[in-house]
């Protein structure tokens, strides 16, 4: 019986332990759009290279909505590069509700980019090849893009994007704020800027 109290114990810091390494990564808040340019080329340049070796430290929210609005709570958007990208960014916001893990909605992310841009005309076009790529159903993709739970979706980046108004696209935030210094460097350099703040908590990050 005591060994069990004992065990039980353990494993309840164990948890607790856990959860204190959690709350010291780097929160990192990503607002970008599905066809803006300059989202693509941080993505592919920046995001997603360094992906892997920064993600231990990290806990990452990516939000495709940017300078978009809604109408008439969410029955009609309009995005900076048009009706497309409001596709592209309600289809990315589904996509992340069905995956909490990190590292596949990285992965997720990256091959979207590239392929919706390259695609964005065909009507059927919807992530298929990404969704599988990750280990998800596109049909259920494209049903909560048609349903009242991608509306909410989007309504929610909205909300977390109306927080900073960004000025540019993507915007960077850490910590939930918005540092000019940070941001600036990150889009050229942001495995630099988080191994830099990660090793606040984490001296070996980035080390190997």
């Amino acid at each position: 019986m005591k060994r069990n109290i004992a065990n039980s114990f353990l494993v309840m810091w164990v948890f607790s332990f856990q959860e204190v390494l959690l709350d010291n990564r780097v929160n990192v808040e990503v607002l970008f759009e599905s066809l803006c340019p300059d989202s693509h080329r941080f993505i592919k340049n920046q995001l997603y290279p360094s992906w892997k070796e920064i993600s231990p430290y990290v806990n990452l929210k990516l939000v495709p909505f940017g300078k978009s609005s809604s109408l008439d709570n969410g029955a009609k958007f309009v995005c900076q590069h048009g009706p497309l990208e409001c596709k592209g960014n309600r289809i990315m916001t589904c996509a992340y509700n069905m995956l909490p893990d990190q590292d596949r909605q990285v992965e997720f992310t990256n091959c979207f980019m590239e392929s919706f841009r390259s695609q964005k005309d065909d009507p059927q076009e919807f992530g298929q090849q990404c969704a599988q790529s990750v280990g998800l159903d596109a049909n259920e993709i494209l049903d909560c893009y048609n349903s009242e739970e991608g509306t909410i979706l989007q309504l929610t980046a909205e909300k977390d994007t109306a927080r900073i108004r960004p000025v540019s696209v993507p915007t960077i935030l850490f910590e939930g704020k918005l540092s000019d210094e940070l941001h600036n460097n990150s889009i050229e350099n942001f495995r630099g800027v988080v191994c830099e703040l990660a090793r606040r908590s984490y001296p070996e990050a980035c080390q190997g």
